[in-house]
């Protein structure tokens, strides 16, 4: 006969230590390899949620490594923005970070979604002026960047939501605090001939010395685009293809000896000229509204609009701003007090694809 072996109980110190050997195990990971995803998610979005007081979508969401320091970096933006011409704009997206510490503990997060909130707050304080100015077709690109003195006497650039807090105490105390302005105003309306040249170039002294007023000039690189009006077409998207893979020819430029542009065929700008100004004469006002405000920030750019439909444009820079940035000396061509309208210079784009 056999020997019958008594069965062993297992007791419940090995129960529990089954229990949770995953927990165990995922903290070990994280310990010593990362931390896992979801936990830096969540803990973002509560620091979020408790600063700004709405819900965020924490997304992509990797470490990276700063002067021997590791730390996790997300994509953010707000959850109102989804379903809006917002959403997948970079303009309205921000970061934000969590350093990781010895024993691979985290530190409690940062953000950048202060500097979205305050370009959000320009853009209101500029929009109705700048409006009232150049008309209802204009689309404003605003950055804000704060300077303030620390207890070192060192000027150092803070992130700040508060853009009325910034402006009035660089109007207050200037010698401790610089709000650096870079404004891009687009204006979807080419130019048609000198007479109306002429007006814009007025109205750009105005908007000059309403930023004066403002305080908003001392430290101001604004660069001021007119759009023709052609990449509202219902088809510009097709045409802009179309050109962008064309075979481009050098033209000379006029009155430069010598210099050269490459663009596309002249017979391919006549055509999508004439195709593109034929649907726009067809366009109500509010249409063309309608799709100026379908482009988003991020595509006001030189690449997305500029390079082929910008017709004129004007740059204005304070002495200030030229000095901080490009160093450049009191005597230099590009300094002007725009005292008068003579100041304001108004150049074309030698990539300008159109033909009338």
């Amino acid at each position: 006969m056999g020997v019958v072996r008594e069965k062993k109980k297992i007791g419940w110190p090995v129960i529990i230590l089954i229990i949770l050997a995953p927990f165990i195990l995922r903290f070990a990971v994280g310990l010593f390899t990362g931390h896992d995803i979801e936990d830096v998610r969540v803990k973002i979005e509560e620091h979020l949620y408790e600063k700004y007081g709405e819900e965020f979508v924490v997304t992509q969401i990797g470490t990276r490594t700063f002067g021997g320091k590791k730390y996790y970096q997300a994509k953010i933006y707000p959850k109102s923005i989804i379903g809006t011409n917002k959403y997948g704009d970079e303009y309205y997206s921000a970061t934000a970070s969590i350093d990781i510490l010895s024993f691979g503990r985290l530190d409690e997060p940062g953000d950048s979604y202060g500097r979205v909130i305050a370009r959000k707050k320009a853009l209101k304080y500029l929009t109705p002026k700048i409006k009232e100015i150049f008309g209802e077709r204009v689309r404003l690109k605003p950055k804000i960047t704060y300077h303030t003195r620390n207890k070192y006497g060192v000027m150092v650039g803070y992130l700040t939501p508060d853009f009325d807090m910034a402006l009035r105490k660089s109007i207050e105390d200037p010698e401790n605090n610089r709000l650096e302005l870079d404004l891009d105003v687009y204006i979807f309306k080419r130019i048609e001939n000198e007479e109306e040249k002429e007006e814009r170039r007025k109205e750009i002294f105005e908007l000059v010395q309403y930023l004066k007023e403002e305080g908003l000039f001392e430290y101001l690189e604004m660069r001021i685009f007119f759009i023709d009006e052609r990449v509202l077409a219902p088809s510009y998207t097709k045409v802009a293809k179309e050109i962008y893979s064309s075979c481009k020819v050098k033209e000379q430029v006029d009155g430069q000896k010598g210099r050269a542009v490459k663009l596309p065929p002249l017979e391919l700008r006549e055509k999508v000229s004439k195709v593109l100004q034929k649907e726009i004469d067809k366009m109500s006002e509010k249409e063309l509204l309608t799709n100026m405000n379908k482009i988003r920030k991020d595509q006001l750019t030189y690449k997305r609009i500029r390079k082929n439909n910008n017709h004129y444009m004007s740059y204005i820079y304070s002495e200030s701003i030229l000095r901080e940035r490009y160093g450049h000396d009191s005597d230099y061509e590009k300094i002007r007090d725009y005292d008068n309208v003579g100041d304001v210079v108004i150049t074309d784009n030698l990539e300008y694809v159109y033909v009338d």
